[in-house]
């Protein structure tokens, strides 16, 4: 019963990867009938003309460069180590916290090894700013699970510390520019 859940979760993980990768298809094919994004819409978050990156958290540009293949290899490897936790018995919360991280970070691999880029389509703004940020379904899945992951997933407590400050590392460089982007828009409200 529980090697059958433990298969459940990692199929899951990987559906999750594969169901990214063809979001980024689909988002990549219709382009041309997709708007860019419009600064006076409503909406908190909204579909926008997709645009590309490559994928490299810690290395600013959207053209690949040799700097970028550190990144795509800790994608890779940590992909499979994933798919190897979940193979093993868990507990609930460690399996569906790991299953969303690999279907993150699996997404994002398979974006880059598939396309050469990561396709951003979904749209958040603030209403009524002068900025927005664009991300993809991978990357919400990252921002959720790996701070979960890092506290439940290791066993020892000096490895849940290592593994929650890179976890935050990776957050925060995910989200440095928007909330650089942001505060300049506040503090220039004032």
């Amino acid at each position: 019963m529980r090697q059958r859940r433990q298969t459940l979760f990692m199929l899951l993980g990987l559906s999750l990867a594969a169901f990214n990768l063809f979001l980024a298809d689909y988002f990549r094919g219709i382009e041309a009938q997709l708007s860019s994004v419009a600064l006076d819409t409503p909406n908190w978050f909204f579909i926008a003309k997709p645009v590309y990156n490559w994928g490299g958290f810690f290395v600013d540009g959207s053209a690949p460069t040799l700097h970028r293949l550190p990144t795509v290899v800790f994608l890779i490897w940590l992909s499979i180590l994933l798919t190897g936790y979940l193979k093993t018995q868990r507990s609930f919360i460690q399996s569906a916290s790991a299953a969303i991280l690999l279907g993150g970070i699996g997404g994002l691999t398979l974006d880059i090894l598939s396309f050469g880029s990561v396709c951003d389509w979904l749209g958040f703004h603030v209403p009524k700013a002068p900025i927005f940020s664009q991300l993809n379904l991978s990357d919400l899945m990252i921002l959720l699970a790996a701070p979960v992951a890092a506290i439940v997933c290791p066993q020892k407590i000096w490895l849940r510390f290592i593994c929650f400050a890179l976890a935050f590392l990776v957050i925060a460089a995910n989200s440095y520019y928007h909330v650089v982007a942001l505060s300049d828009w506040v503090t220039g409200l004032y």
